[in-house]
């Protein structure tokens, strides 16, 4: 597993990545829903100089950036949407997928291949001024305050949302705080709106769902986690109408995830239950073990498994993400794989 950065609310969304380095060979067709297909539009007519608010302070673009560095998690997601390549990146796994690029983000960076700038939040000062930015953007990241006096002098740089803790600001706060430093920000609404109503009608095209219970689910021995609400898997079911089970958000205590023993596996014996898995062998792992073969979704076929080493559906990895690129790619592989799912019995 990859090494963690220090803040737990960032902890389920790499774990739901177990096994990525498999990836690496991941498919580069252009994600659907992806956005404007990396089409560049021009910053709106005045937009510059930007004031930008961060955690730490204001940032003013002067003007329209050409040459973005991202070190966020998510970050370059935005810009992709809205037609702008970051030319580095940070790689957050040790390994990226081929290329830099996740299948998502095939048609926004139109075969170009972004530097890396760093690992996790050990950023390379050198490399980062090599590329002469003129926007350096740290939205989904843990950037301190030193990092941050010492990026700047780089080039102006916009940090974590103003408001929110590291890994906290929804995919709605970023979208709009990264566009918006870009001269993009009503472009950037107008994406918004796109994904919410994609979401909207997936609901409304499975009005059975409301009501009924759905978590998602990793193993890692010897113990169980189960998404909670503030991560974007069990965020994500809710606003497709399914309910979280009442233990998995008692047990997860206003956390993001709920660590259970394998006796505590009953608790999440939903309607539909999603198991996230690196790999073929780690599913027959889970497979095999007791407290989950006797779970009725288990016995009544009721499970949907996202593996990891799935190279042309990296669905766990856009899951993970949550950005306004990766959710409409992710939506287009699993709403299709719960409705084919049977109802349960009884």
């Amino acid at each position: 597993m990859p090494h963690v950065p220090p803040s737990r609310r960032l902890r389920p969304l790499l774990a739901a990545l177990l096994g990525v380095l498999v990836l690496a060979g991941c498919g580069s067709a252009p994600a659907s829903g992806s956005g404007d297909g990396g089409a560049a539009a021009p910053a709106a007519s005045g937009a510059f100089p930007v004031t930008v608010e961060h955690k730490y302070g204001t940032t003013e673009i002067p003007a329209e950036p050409k040459r973005v560095v991202t070190l966020g998690y998510t970050d370059p997601d935005a810009l992709l949407a809205v037609g702008i390549a970051p030319v580095g990146i940070v790689d957050w796994f040790s390994q990226p997928p081929a290329g830099n690029r996740w299948a998502w983000q095939e048609q926004g960076f139109a075969g170009a291949t972004p530097e890396v700038v760093g690992v996790r939040e050990d950023y390379r000062l050198e490399k980062i001024a090599a590329l002469e930015p003129d926007l350096i953007i740290a939205s989904y990241s843990g950037m301190t305050r030193e990092q941050y006096d010492q990026v700047s002098q780089i080039a102006p740089t916009v940090a974590q949302p103003k408001g929110f803790e590291d890994y906290t600001a929804s995919w709605q706060v970023m979208t709009r705080q990264i566009t918006t430093a870009v001269g993009r920000g009503q472009q950037g609404e107008e994406l918004i709106s796109r994904v919410e109503r994609k979401i909207a009608e997936a609901k409304a095209a499975h009005p059975q769902w409301a009501g009924r219970t759905a978590v998602a689910v990793s193993y890692d021995t010897p113990n169980w986690y189960a998404f909670a609400g503030g991560d974007i898997k069990a965020d994500l079911l809710a606003q497709l109408g399914f309910r979280a089970p009442e233990a998995i958000t008692a047990a997860a205590a206003g956390t993001s995830e709920a660590q259970l023993s394998p006796e505590q596996a009953s608790r999440f014996d939903v309607d539909k239950l999603l198991v996230l898995a690196p790999t073929e062998a780690a599913k027959a792992e889970i497979e095999a073990r007791p407290e989950f073969s006797r779970l009725n979704a288990v016995r009544q076929g009721r499970v949907l498994w996202l593996l990891s080493s799935e190279r042309d559906r990296p669905v766990p990895a856009a899951l993970s993400y949550g950005s306004v690129l990766s959710l409409p790619y992710a939506l287009d592989e699993v709403v299709p794989r719960l409705d084919a799912l049977p109802a349960t019995q009884g």
